[in-house]
């Protein structure tokens, strides 16, 4: 494993757990005392964490400083994405009228879409889903025009915001770069706020799909408090803390491990 892949993962472990041992990571990763230790070092010195004895723990509300781009963001977490995907597809009805805004996550969900044979009506503001979803003869697509941001290639802007409010749709699936229970779901470009804030204003169920370590992070914009959804699906997290707090805000957080993930299948090839 590469010293910033494991410091990945690093992080990953510390989102879900809030701390960990040294030892624990030791094990979890397969190395040794002293990597783990010159990682945690590096780690802190980047601000992304706090050495305490024996290990680590992770600093609440990290902020992001830099967005990365679609194709940085792609491969990252890929297994926990797919999961999530299996699990958000299986909140889908015959006939359902819903929005897939982009991003790495919902991609997946798209791709569930394109290999079943559901009838639904999708609206997306990424024109590269609608190549896996025309897979499925029943579904309906509709696009959004506008302007497509590079780093996201994901359509915003003004006429996009203007035309999905004129929609009622029943579910709604985004993807969001942070989320806090303090400052809510959060995003680093303004643009990309005002488009996730209107499509989720015009869902009746509202799903956010996000992995593990998008908790206690914080970017530039906010889209809308925790609240203001109904579901967040994303990956194991070990702390009962969050969880509750979370359903004391009235948001459902499912957990699409493994063994959850599998029970949930739709018409198509996994």
């Amino acid at each position: 494993m590469m010293p910033e892949e494991r410091r990945q993962k690093i992080i990953e472990i510390l989102y879900a757990n809030k701390s960990a041992t040294v030892k624990n990571l030791c094990d979890q990763l397969m190395a040794s005392e002293a990597t783990i230790r010159r990682d945690l070092t590096v780690l802190e010195d980047e601000e992304k964490l706090e050495r305490v004895h024996g290990g680590a723990i992770i600093q609440s509300n990290v902020p992001i400083e830099k967005e990365d781009t679609y194709n940085e963001k792609e491969g990252v977490y890929l297994y926990e994405k797919k999961q999530i995907a299996k699990v958000a597809f299986s909140y889908l009805r015959e006939n359902d009228s819903i929005f897939l805004d982009g991003g790495t996550t919902t991609i997946e969900l798209a791709k569930l879409i394109g290999r079943s044979r559901i009838k639904i009506n999708v609206f997306t503001n990424a024109p590269h889903f609608t190549q896996f979803i025309a897979g499925n003869p029943k579904a309906e697509q509709f696009i959004l025009g506008g302007r497509i941001r590079n780093n996201t290639l994901a359509v915003v802007g003004q006429l996009a915001i203007d035309t999905i409010r004129r929609f009622r749709l029943n579910k709604v699936f985004i993807g969001v770069n942070a989320i806090s229970l303090e400052y809510g779901l959060t995003t680093p470009d303004f643009e990309e706020a005002e488009m996730k804030r209107a499509i989720l204003e015009k869902g009746r169920e509202r799903y956010i799909l996000a992995d593990a370590s998008k908790f206690n992070k914080v970017a530039l914009c906010e889209i809308l408090p925790v609240s203001s959804v109904d579901t967040i699906i994303t990956s194991s997290l070990d702390e009962d803390e969050i969880k509750e707090k979370f359903k004391l805000e009235g948001v459902l957080l499912v957990e699409a491990t493994k063994k959850e993930a599998g029970m949930y299948d739709y018409d198509g090839d996994a």
